[in-house]
């Protein structure tokens, strides 16, 4: 594949661009590999910081003078696994329409950008324009995935964009071309698309093909990939930011057991677990103004028998996992609608150098608070989030990144440091 020479003094750009191996794609893909043509896209815009302004394969000539309006943000989130500083990337959508048009007349079109930011002060690092579409269109783009410097966009159909400026790379339809023997790739549905070790396109039953974002060659899934694939990175699940969205109330750091009940419960040895697994708390979420306290416990393997079995009676039950050495941790008290901070899933974040977790606590409507603990429950910092609902929840081993909303309504972007907890906060339109 041709792709746009790295700056000559950008050593970055330089390395990573090495190592995208070139295909022996034809002249067609590779002038498709310089196109994004999805669901009435006008055109490219790339405009980065060190890169320079170029303008990409606009049908109908030159840009008009556009009037924007502000960016709205558009989860999930996105990492970077590039060597330097930490990059954050994220989708945005904004009104656009001519310059021309009346100030007071409706936007007919929707500006869809992908901003690159870095950890943790969140400074632009390049913003590139991918698409114009109708306005209310496209409502299911979202990125994918980071992988080999190669963002995967979904747009009305799949893209590659470059991690390093943001420079286009490929559109879906260069991507089949590059690939003529995986049937119905040029037509996929955003469903046939998945992440393994790869980006991977799900043909149909028992056809499934690995997309190497180096070179964009496919290769059965089932089968290991012809070469070793670098780290890819998933973008982080997102929701609508419920009041007890992503968090837990319990947590497990080796034998250590921390919890969340409410404040009129008192927990008393040995505790067995509720139902199936391990879980010693009701999962229930706590009703809106109830207080809860922080516990902490160590779980072993104890007897089974049922609470205030006769010593004198025979224990036939075996040993089963307990809570045992419960107390109270009184630093952390007076919490609502709390839990330990997960990404999304069913356990959670679990914090390294020294271990420990996050516990997430708000009132309806107010902001969220957010505070550090290790493994014994000592309270390591406690700082305010400037978001009362949280969407999306991107960890990382130095800085959390987290997509909410302000107690006003304005869509916000969190960076927090895990080391002290300091707070940076970017604030879109709703």
């Amino acid at each position: 594949m041709s792709r746009p020479p790295p700056s000559q003094d950008d050593e970055t750009i330089r390395m990573l661009a090495a190592q995208h191996v070139p295909g022996a794609a034809p002249a067609a893909w590779r002038a498709s590999s310089r196109r994004w043509m999805v669901g009435g896209v006008l055109g490219v815009l790339v405009v980065g910081a060190g890169v320079g302004a170029a303008l990409f394969a606009w049908p109908e000539g030159s840009l008009p003078p556009q009037r924007l309006g502000p960016r709205r943000l558009v989860p999930p989130l996105l990492r970077a696994g590039l060597r330097g500083p930490e990059t954050l990337f994220v989708l945005t959508r904004r009104d656009e329409q001519d310059e021309a048009d009346p100030p007071d007349s409706p936007a007919p079109r929707e500006r869809i950008e992908l901003l690159a930011l870095a950890l943790p002060d969140l400074a632009p690092r390049f913003a590139v324009h991918l698409a114009s579409v109708p306005r209310g269109s496209n409502g299911d783009a979202g990125l994918i995935g980071e992988q080999g410097a190669t963002v995967w966009v979904w747009l009305g159909g799949l893209g590659a964009v470059s991690a390093v400026d943001g420079r286009l790379l490929a559109d879906q339809a260069g991507i089949a071309e590059r690939n003529p023997s995986v049937p119905g790739l040029a037509q996929a549905a955003r469903g046939q698309f998945r992440l393994g070790d790869a980006l991977v396109f799900e043909a149909g039953a028992r056809q499934a093909w690995r997309i190497d974002p180096r070179d964009f060659a496919a290769s059965p899934a089932a089968g290991a990939s012809p070469r070793p694939m670098p780290a890819l990175n998933a973008a982080a699940p997102f929701g609508q930011g419920a009041p007890t969205a992503f968090r837990v109330a319990e947590a497990r750091l080796g034998a250590g057991w921390l919890g969340l009940p409410g404040a009129e419960v008192k927990l008393a040895a040995p505790v067995a677990p509720r139902g199936p697994g391990t879980r010693f708390l009701s999962p229930a979420a706590p009703d809106a103004g109830a207080r809860q306290a922080l516990w902490r416990g160590v779980v072993r393997m104890a007897s089974a028998a049922p609470p205030g079995w006769p010593a004198n009676l025979p224990d036939r039950f075996g040993q089963a996992e307990r809570l045992m050495d419960v107390a109270a941790v009184p630093a952390v008290a007076g919490l609502a609608l709390a839990g330990f901070l997960t990404a999304g899933t069913e356990a959670p974040l679990l914090l390294a150098d020294p271990p420990g977790v996050l516990v997430l606590d708000g009132a309806p409507g107010e902001a969220l608070g957010l505070l550090r603990v290790d493994a014994a429950g000592a309270l390591a910092w406690r700082v305010a989030l400037p978001v009362a609902r949280l969407r999306s929840v991107l960890p990382g081993a130095r800085h959390l990144a987290l997509a909410g909303t302000a107690p006003d309504g304005r869509e916000m972007l969190v960076a927090v440091a895990l080391a002290d907890g300091a707070v940076v906060a970017q604030a879109f339109s709703a």
